[in-house]
């Protein structure tokens, strides 16, 4: 039986478990007494892109922009024109590397875009 000063050994108390310890649960048996049951952790999950709607000069490198002809990433950092009313980025093509385009929209518009990773945000 391992010592409760050893590593990987959590001490249970009425506030909780303490020091870190791999996953725990008490369970209750039949003679009244409670038993602690070591549990595995299980594998981290792969999280999916976010599909989230931003305005255009809140795109960042590395968003995807879909449209009916292509997937699009962007490689740009976004500018305006017409004293801030349009956007612009800078967009390549998923399918086909060196494909650019500049893309264009309102600055008040709304654009639906997968970004990575749960949206951290990238330099």
């Amino acid at each position: 039986m391992p010592k409760l000063g050893s590593p990987g050994v959590g001490i249970l108390s009425l506030s909780g478990l303490h020091k870190s310890a791999p996953s725990q649960r008490i369970t209750g048996n039949s003679s009244g007494g409670a038993t602690l049951v070591w549990m595995a952790k299980s594998p981290p999950e792969k999280k999916a892109p976010l599909d989230i709607r931003v305005h255009p000069m809140d795109l960042k490198l590395g968003d995807r922009l879909a449209d009916e002809r292509s997937e699009w990433q962007v490689i740009g950092r976004p500018y305006t024109t017409a004293g801030g009313k349009t956007a612009h980025v800078r967009v390549e093509s998923v399918k086909q590397p060196g494909v650019t385009e500049i893309r264009s929209w309102g600055a008040h518009e709304l654009v639906s875009v997968k970004r990575g990773s749960g949206g951290e945000p990238t330099r």
